[in-house]
């Protein structure tokens, strides 16, 4: 009934364990939706040590607690990490564009909002906040409205 492969002991193979970047993420995420901050800090520290920098949702919430308490800039270099980590998300390139927006730099945020629409082409809310950074360099002839669509 049982083959004899089934039957051999695993051990016996030597299998390399490997960290899962991701085991705190769960723990990172209910301190952040608590707004305890400083707990989850502590978590995303240890959780970067443990897997050398490398853990992209880690990684991400630091720089949207850095955000909140007003470390834009930082905020913006993680941004980028995430960017860097997982190139094909527009979630992490509209952070980027947002933190670049509340710096000042509306040029450089509509570069990396264009960059995320062309991964995600219906979010609306790359359409939205490219029409406000724009407004912001009174290019009002770049806003147009389209009902449903957002800016564009």
């Amino acid at each position: 009934m049982y083959s004899t492969c089934s039957r051999t002991s695993i051990s016996q193979f030597n299998t390399p364990e490997f960290p899962i970047l991701e085991k705190q993420n769960w723990l990172i995420h209910l301190h952040y939706i608590r707004k305890d901050y400083e707990a989850c800090k502590a978590i995303i520290k240890e959780q970067l040590q443990e897997t050398q920098g490398l853990c992209e949702y880690a990684i991400y919430v630091q720089a949207l607690i850095f955000r909140l308490e007003g470390n834009i800039q930082e905020s913006l270099e993680l941004f980028q990490t995430c960017a860097v980590l997982s190139p094909q998300s527009a979630d992490n390139l509209k952070q980027v564009a947002r933190s670049l927006f509340l710096l000042g730099k509306h040029k450089a945020a509509i570069e990396v909002y264009n960059e995320a629409a062309k991964l995600n082409q219906k979010d609306w809310e790359i359409s939205h906040n490219l029409g406000v950074c724009y407004i912001y360099l009174k290019q009002f002839n770049k806003v147009i409205y389209r009902s449903g669509d957002g800016f564009h």
